[in-house]
């Protein structure tokens, strides 16, 4: 593939931590599809099969783009649906940064830390959980691929990341695991690496799962025979084919494959094209067909590259294998309905829906009977189906919260789909379409602080804006939803926040909400909190009954982006972002430590500033704000280096406090709170129940890891390995609790 360095994202972390909240693990399918029709895939011989019936699989869908700034906006759930419905994909390709994009398996390109695994794997992890949710509500298959060119070089990496999603997903049928993208022998990927690491990473998916795992195979995935020769010794494994029509042509490769499914082994086209192999040049619509034409008659499931728009919105970079024309990413259905169709793209829209296939009707061949009826499909907001159950018949649902019957009719709830079988046997399939939902200006999931609340689309201020001495957030003026149907509001812990209309009597009150009566959240403690939210349907609107929660919780102290590390002349001033007290009203004094000491004779404080002194040294300033009524305790470092660093004076006094000389239990003790590193664990003992915050920092300050839980009383452990060599300090707090360690990582 051509390969783009893409230069920012919108994924943020830092490394392995829990999956997202909104987890993959509650979704159910909304509609049938391939998964509901075959199960889990495996294989026999040559062929992959459904674990359900045993049936000879083909599946035919789209890879997405590198998991980058480009690629990354069609990580997107609507576009899923969008996908499966317009195009009729069977499967689509999560196609995961590791660390290096250079397609001959160098060192030369990186991926943007934002989107890299190996540098943010909590944002990748938290993408794959939103897109694993996309395949189950879509009922397709999800190809979760390890998009490296050098896997055999990041062993330890990917099996550790393989049995982590294979522990999480072991019961989701959806998921194929592609553990090696495209190895090449610019970084050593013949078929003897190869074969060692995938027997060091199939063991950690078989320890949870049987899914079917595809294995890259050399020369940029162009050699299934070779690992059909010589073959991994696991179940249900394939070998991967990449092609690029306009340079590979089915005569020079196609061979390729036959040999694999001769020899008894099956082959999965993860990725191909229509263009030249860099991704660009013209389409071939010729040698497109005879591979198309090939991998239907061989029955091989195939992902085409890429679903994406021809020009990066990053970079502008353009890749004519891309299925929409244009600049701009899109990420809704109406922006997809209007998208033009680059050369290749029109080739594989064509290719995919003509071969779309009717899975509902799959779902029920041969269960036929006196009490069944044609595939049905509605609405939420219709209610119900008359007239299409038969008479005499008696049904049971597969699903009731979506389809229920009540003499003679279908009552309908929720989307999704529900199996009807009648007292014959015969069953038939109601699928119920999702209704856009309603909203009310404001309110959504939040956290909001002394100060601010935090939207998906803004931040706003929190006020006492009634005049009762309690903090508030407001909502609306109206007590209509924004699709116009009079809703009703309730707090469903009182407690913590409560809900109501007031007089907006803060100077901070707009024009037209100054002295009016306007919704808003009131909040009385810390902690969390639900509203919930109810309004009757209205046309082209389903009714509403959703409950959203309210997180209320101390603020943070925030430092400009002048505190930060820095060198400065002899004599010379620091920039101004050391201030001797922060938060409203400078109500909160801040101290500072250097190189873990209360004073330093290299550095003199002036008003915001510090003045270096006559002599070259290093210094790490930390600075302190203690925790307050509304205010959580912040502490942070940063490097400031006086003169020339390599003749600093203190040299071995800031290198002791950086790089301590060995892994020891180094730690201060307050209130209970203890802990210690062993190896790279960190060990810690609590006292009570309660949250604990871990934050790790480098040696130049710079917070590279963050974490959070409920921990019971006890001992606990926190496994530390993904961070890289080098120097950390470790903060450990448990409310007023905390405790420090300096730990090198070797």
């Amino acid at each position: 593939m051509k390969l783009t360095k893409l230069l920012t994202s919108i994924l943020a972390g830092a490394a392995i931590s829990a999956f997202a909240a909104d987890d993959a693990s509650t979704a159910t399918p909304k509609k049938v599809g391939p998964v509901s029709y075959y199960g889990a895939l495996h294989t026999s011989g040559s062929k992959i099969i459904g674990a359900k019936n045993n049936q000879q699989v083909m599946l035919r869908g789209v890879s997405l783009f590198w998991s980058d700034a480009t690629g990354d906006p069609y990580y997107n759930g609507d576009v899923i649906a969008w996908t499966v419905d317009n195009l009729k994909i069977d499967v689509f390709r999560y196609a995961m940064g590791i660390e290096y994009y250079d397609s001959n398996g160098g060192t030369k390109n990186k991926v943007d830390e934002g989107s890299s695994y190996k540098a943010n794997a909590t944002g990748q992890l938290s993408m794959i959980d939103k897109m694993v949710k996309a395949a189950i509500e879509n009922d397709v298959y999800i190809v979760i691929d390890w998009h490296s060119h050098r896997a055999h070089l990041e062993t330890a990496l990917a099996k550790d990341f393989f049995a982590t999603i294979s522990k999480k997903y072991k019961d989701v049928p959806n998921i194929i695991y592609e553990i090696y993208n495209e190895p090449v022998s610019g970084s050593g990927g013949d078929w003897s690496a190869i074969k060692n690491y995938a027997n060091q990473v199939v063991p950690a998916i078989r320890a949870n799962t049987q899914n079917l795992v595809i294995v890259g195979t050399p020369n940029w995935s162009q050699h299934p025979e070779q690992g059909a020769r010589d073959p991994i010794q696991s179940t249900n494994i394939a070998y991967v084919l990449h092609f690029y029509a306009a340079s590979h042509s089915k005569g020079s490769y196609g061979g390729n494959v036959s040999s694999a499914l001769s020899a008894g082994y099956p082959v999965f086209i993860s990725e191909w094209g229509t263009t030249n192999a860099d991704g660009d040049g013209e389409p071939s619509s010729g040698a497109t067909n005879e591979w198309t034409s090939f991998m239907d008659q061989n029955m091989i499931p195939n992902c085409n590259w890429s679903l994406r728009q021809q020009t990066s919105a990053v970079d502008q970079k353009s890749e004519k294998s891309a299925i929409f024309a244009g600049d701009k990413p899109l990420v809704t259905a109406a922006a997809l309905d209007a998208a033009t169709y680059t050369s290749s793209g029109s080739i594989i829209k064509s290719y995919l829906t003509k071969n779309a296939r009717s899975w509902v009707d799959s779902l029920v061949k041969g269960k036929s009977g006196s009490c069944s009826f044609k595939a049905t499909t509605a609405k939420q907001t219709d209610g119900k189906i008359s007239g299409v159950l038969k008479s005499g018949c008696t049904y049971t649902s597969s699903n009731d919260k979506v389809a229920s019957v009540s003499g003679s009719d279908i009552v309908l709830g929720d989307y999704g789909f529900a199996i009807l079988t009648g007292n014959d046997g015969s069953q038939s399939v109601v699928t119920v379409q999702q209704v856009a939902g309603q909203t009310i200006q404001n309110l959504e999931n939040m956290v909001c602080t002394v100060s601010s609340c935090k939207l998906s689309t803004k931040t706003s201020q929190t006020k006492d804006f009634d005049g009762d001495g309690n903090n508030d957030f407001l909502l609306s003026m109206e007590d209509k939803t924004n699709e116009g149907s009079k809703f009703t509001l309730t707090a469903l812990d009182p407690t913590v926040v409560t809900v109501s209309k007031a007089k907006c009597t803060n100077s901070s009150c707009s024009n037209t909400q100054k002295n009016q009566q306007v919704w808003m959240l009131h909040f009385l403690k810390y902690g969390k909190g639900r509203i919930l939210a109810t309004a009757p349907a209205i046309t082209g609107f389903r009714a509403m009954q959703d409950t959203f929660e309210i997180e209320y919780k101390k603020a943070s102290y925030n430092f400009n982006s002048k505190f930060k590390d820095q060198v400065i002349a002899l004599g010379g001033s620091t920039t101004a972002g050391f201030p001797d007290a922060i938060g409203l009203g400078n109500a909160y004094a801040v101290t500072y430590t250097f190189n873990g000491k209360a004073t330093t004779p290299y550095l003199t404080k002036s008003g915001d500033k510090f003045i270096g002194g006559a002599q070259n040294a290093i210094v790490v300033v930390t600075a302190h704000v203690a925790e307050s009524a509304d205010y959580e305790e912040f502490e942070k470092s940063v490097t400031v280096v006086i003169g020339d660093a390599g003749s600093a004076v203190n040299l071995q006094e800031w290198s002791d406090y950086t790089n301590p000389s060995a892994i020891k239990p180094a730690y201060k003790v307050m209130n209970g709170l203890k802990a210690s590193i062993a190896g790279t664990t960190l060990n810690f003992t609590t006292k009570n129940t309660g949250l604990v915050k871990l934050d790790v920092y480098d040696a130049l300050g710079v917070n590279v890891m963050q974490q959070s839980d409920i921990y019971s009383a006890g001992n606990h452990a926190i496994d530390l390995k993904s961070l890289s060599n080098g120097s950390y300090t470790l903060i450990i707090r448990q409310g007023s609790q905390k405790a420090s360690i300096r730990w090198v990582n070797k």
